[in-house]
């Protein structure tokens, strides 16, 4: 039908015969007592009018030229009364929320194209989506709304399966009889899960060898070890099914981004870098970095146009089961989408999981078998595109999509970029020249050299006492490129899997990295990132270990006086023996007396800070026995960046 008349001018002829037009077909899609959903600037589709006061409506107040989508009044996206499944469009009244977490009618409108080959259950869902939870109930809350609602209320609160159960047997009793909650999760899941994205269930070899999917995907053992791919269980009953070693879920993210550009508001925040950015010179985002312009100047194609999302992976293992059992681990890969403004990229909404790894050992450079799956993807995804739907310009365009680089703590830098992160050469820019050695006493590798890293004119280059005694005018050495790296890894030939020993050629390189099945990873200048709070917390619980002398958490003991004695490094703090009985280890100024400590947390527990700026410092401090406790990571930020040096500046010499 064409709209052109909605931008005339209201006292024409054609703007007065397109609003008849528009009437007409609306009444035919009537709903509630022959009322329509007024959409004029004023009413904005969130009220219900008879036909003649609509009319009066749209003349007086004008017609909203941003609703080029008739959806309130029963007209699909594509403009049809009837949609591509054939079945009658959605007619849910508009839910009265700012999240759109609760958006029911929105989330219709962005999984009815994957309801192709699935009219029954569109229909079941556009049934539960327009059936009052009970007689006489308000129109907004239907069905499948109160089901969504308490659902997303169970996920933002991390209730348990069995009191959501009991919470949906309580609610279904205070309402009123013959009322339509579900009351157990199994019925809950069953309707979620058809509004959800799928993933997949694939069987991995028990040894970390191979994924059992493409051409081995009916094996039954490992084509690499021969290991059995299920769980052999002793007096297993042959009636039973068989258990696969060892699991991965793959979620692929090509159907939650066309799902994102179905949203009309999404497909708009998904080109803020290009429109809406402020270009001051200032950065607050990677759309200001280096490397997002270099994929600009080296693929013009690419970065011409500004839907093209640009992608972040972060990877790190985790215990699920805390404490309880320190031996298994939990592998995560999590895609963050940066073509979002800074307040959304990170929302939990758009961070999508895509993969999730379950072992009881550690993955190591075997974590490239499990990355396979979403590799391809991406490359799909940069080489030729998928056909996407753009909610907010109303038009299909190809999507591609790049990844900029992955966030992760130190060890899992090793893991994904093959360099190994242990031992003498553990520095990844220094390589054959990290500059290490191993402690005599403390049995650890230590780096020195952390001089060279400052300004040539920096005074620290010239002092020799308060270091080992030597100076230190070292250049600092220039990371490798990308190009560099393959060329030095390109003769790898890695086999993977548990207990494999493969040799390595001149260099520290242990694998050629998956990533560089990407076109373009060669190019980028920052291939892997560290997290930052990850590492600042680690850094502050030594330094407060130590200043505090808390036990077991201090780095200043007997092997670390004997070793700075070794490398002559402050030889006055070197422990004393007495009578060949105790050890006395000289007071050093940067541990703190009993007095001084004592002051330190008081400082500390009479700070106040804004609400939200940290946690409550006071319940931080522990007076009785001088420390702190129970610190997040953004708390040891915080401290480091701001607090710290307020507390200490009262100990500091006058």
């Amino acid at each position: 039908m064409d709209r052109s008349w909605m931008f005339k001018n209201r006292t024409t002829d054609a703007f007065e015969i397109g609003v008849n037009d528009f009437l007409r077909q609306a009444v035919a899609h009537a709903g509630i007592g022959n009322r329509i959903y007024c959409p004029c600037l004023k009413c904005g589709n969130k009220a219900l009018y008879k036909v003649h006061e609509v009319k009066g409506h749209i003349f007086y107040n004008g017609f909203d030229t941003n609703y080029q989508r008739w959806i309130w009044q029963g007209k699909s996206h594509l403009g049809s009364t009837v949609n591509n499944l054939g079945v009658t469009s959605i007619t849910v009244p508009p839910l009265m929320q700012e999240d759109d977490d609760d958006d029911i009618f929105g989330m219709m409108q962005d999984v009815e194209e994957e309801f192709v080959d699935r009219p029954d259950q569109f229909e079941k869902l556009l049934s539960d989506a327009e059936k009052p939870l009970y007689d006489g109930c308000p129109n907004n809350y239907t069905k499948l709304f109160a089901l969504v609602r308490l659902y997303n209320l169970k996920a933002a609160n991390g209730w348990s399966d069995k009191s959501f159960s009991d919470l949906l047997v309580a609610i279904s009793d205070m309402l009123p009889q013959l009322n339509e909650l579900h009351t157990s999760m199994y019925q809950v899941n069953k309707t979620m899960s058809s509004l959800g994205m799928g993933y997949e269930k694939i069987c991995a070899c028990h040894n970390d060898c191979v994924l059992y999917r493409k051409e081995y995907k009916d094996l039954e053992c490992c084509p690499v070890c021969g290991v059995s791919r299920w769980k052999l269980e002793k007096n297993k009953d042959m009636n039973k099914k068989a258990v696969p070693a060892k699991v991965i879920w793959y979620i692929p993210p090509i159907l939650r981004f066309r799902r994102l550009f179905r949203n009309d508001a999404h497909a708009k925040n998904l080109t803020w870098h290009a429109t809406e950015r402020i270009k001051d010179g200032m950065l607050r985002h990677p759309a200001y970095a280096p490397q997002w312009k270099t994929i600009d100047i080296l693929y013009p194609e690419f970065g011409t146009e500004s839907r093209n999302l640009r992608l972040g992976l972060a990877a790190d293992g985790m215990n699920p089961h805390s404490n309880q059992s320190t031996s298994y681990s939990t592998w995560h890969v999590i895609l963050v989408n940066y073509n979002l403004p800074p307040h959304l990229c990170m929302k939990r909404k758009f961070v999508m999981l895509t993969i999730l790894i379950s072992s009881p050992k550690q993955l190591g450079n075997d974590i490239d078998v499990f990355l396979a799956p979403l590799i391809e993807d991406l490359k799909l995804l940069w080489e030729e595109g998928v056909e996407c739907f753009d909610g907010y310009r109303n038009e299909t365009f190809k999507l591609r999509a790049t990844l900029l680089w992955t966030i992760n703590d130190f060890p899992a830098y090793g893991n994904l970029s093959g360099y190994p992160v242990k031992g003498y050469i553990a520095c990844p820019i220094c390589e054959n020249d990290t500059c290490s050695q191993r402690l005599k006493h403390g049995k650890k590798i230590c780096f020195m050299g952390h001089i060279r890293f400052l300004l040539q004119a920096h005074q620290f280059h010239k002092q020799k006492k308060n270091f080992n005694g030597h100076p230190e005018h070292e250049k600092v050495l220039q990371p490798l490129t990308g190009v560099q790296i393959l060329e030095s890894v390109s003769d790898l030939h890695v086999e993977f899997g548990k207990g494999k020993k493969n040799l390595s050629v001149d260099g520290a390189w242990k694998k050629k990295s998956i990533f560089f099945d990407l076109p373009y990873w060669k190019d980028l200048y920052v291939r892997h990132n560290l997290d930052v709070m990850h590492i600042e917390k680690n850094v502050y619980e030594s330094l407060i270990g130590t200043l505090l002398n808390i036990p077991g958490k201090t780095k200043d003991g007997e092997k670390t006086r004997l070793d700075m004695a070794e490398m002559g490094i402050r030889e006055s703090l070197k422990p004393i023996t007495e009578s060949g009985r105790r050890t006395f280890l000289p007071p050093a100024c940067y541990v703190l007396s009993r007095s001084e400590k004592r002051q330190f947390c008081s400082t500390l527990s009479e700070i106040k800070v804004p609400m939200g700026y940290s946690s409550n410092v006071r319940n931080l401090v522990q007076m009785k026995d001088l420390r702190l406790i129970n610190l997040k990571s953004h708390d040891c930020h915080t401290l480091m960046q701001q607090l710290l040096p307020v507390a200490i500046h009262g100990l500091l010499p006058k």
